[in-house]
């Protein structure tokens, strides 16, 4: 499963979703969001780093059941230009927002003369930053290393006027140490097969189109190619998603997204001796509510992940549910 396209908790940096033509700011200069947000979350995943998660009985459960409760801190700065056509940013993008991506950037925005917007971004972090050495270590700790990754992406809204997107993200994450199956007695060649570091290239097309006054649909289709150096680890992966997004009010807005896919790897898994093949399901809604008790320049947010990832290798299920609320300021 792509790191890119799956994350279970979104950001609420963004007060509301932009019109599709509108300017890039309400007006030039620079401007401030901040957004602290608390909340829980459960599931398991043999991926995760937590201490409590360090030994595995054996290969063939996904990771202890881990609950926890988190409170995070995010923030946009961005400055447009006296054209109101071109801005500046660091931090969040309002169309990943939504839909439950939280990747933080640098980038340019610009709006052309025909509605097109092009953003071009550079994501200096894009993954966790810790994976295990050696994940397939049983009945003893497993230690963690450094994960380091970075990407850049290219992305056109409303092409030619209309309310079509297309975006690229290029992606790559490497392990400090890469110990995988060392102690499994395989062979080197067998070793090399999970080796994970890996290039991502990912091109997604979405679509919106409004239902009514209150209510629009934006379908997406993205497509993932994951080169990693072992070949075991490389997959082909494609996503459906449907998002709804329903204005109640002129303060109260509601984006429920639901989303599946698939991803087949390349070649046989040295260690389970077959193939890996996962699907994918979940579901995402962030709900906003503007100026509540009046309070200017303030929005409330609330969000719920739900997210699955069916492997048929037991050892890379995984499930997550998460839910947060939180306020978003803007200066």
């Amino acid at each position: 499963m792509s790191p890119i396209t799956y994350s279970a908790l979104a950001t609420t940096l963004l007060l509301s979703t932009s019109n599709c033509f509108a300017d890039l700011a309400e007006e030039p200069g620079f401007e401030f969001i901040l957004n602290v947000n608390s909340g829980a979350a459960t599931g398991n995943s043999q991926a995760n780093t937590d201490k409590e998660n360090e030994i595995t009985k054996d290969l063939n459960n996904s990771g202890k059941d881990m609950g926890s409760i988190t409170l995070f801190v995010l923030g946009r700065l961005s400055y447009t230009f006296d054209n109101n056509k071109t801005q500046l940013f660091l931090g969040n993008s309002e169309e990943d927002v939504v839909l439950g991506d939280f990747k933080a950037e640098l980038g340019v925005s610009h709006e052309f003369s025909n509605g097109t917007v092009l953003t071009a971004a550079y994501i200096p972090f894009l993954f966790t930053s810790e994976a295990w050495q050696d994940p397939f270590l049983t009945n003893q700790k497993r230690t963690t290393t450094d994960v380091e990754s970075q990407g850049a992406r290219l992305r056109f809204d409303n092409l030619f006027s209309t309310p079509l997107s297309a975006e690229y993200t290029w992606a790559e994450s490497s392990l400090e140490n890469e110990l995988s199956g060392q102690q499994q007695n395989l062979t080197t060649q067998q070793q090399l097969l999970l080796q994970r570091d890996v290039k991502f290239h990912q091109l997604s097309v979405e679509y919106t189109q409004s239902l009514t006054q209150r209510f629009a649909i934006q379908p997406s289709v993205t497509v993932t190619r994951g080169d990693s150096e072992g070949g075991a680890m490389a997959f082909d992966q494609g996503q459906i998603q449907t998002a709804l997004v329903s204005q109640f009010t002129e303060r109260s807005q509601l984006v429920t997204t639901v989303y599946a896919g698939s991803a087949i790897f390349d070649e046989s898994h040295p260690i389970f001796n077959k193939t890996r093949e996962d699907k994918q399901y979940g579901a995402f809604a962030f709900y906003s509510y503007a100026q509540p008790f009046n309070w200017k320049n303030s929005t409330f947010t609330a969000m719920f992940a739900y997210g699955q990832n069916n492997s048929n290798i037991d050892f890379y299920d995984g499930e997550v549910i998460a839910a947060t609320v939180g306020m978003a300021y803007k200066f």
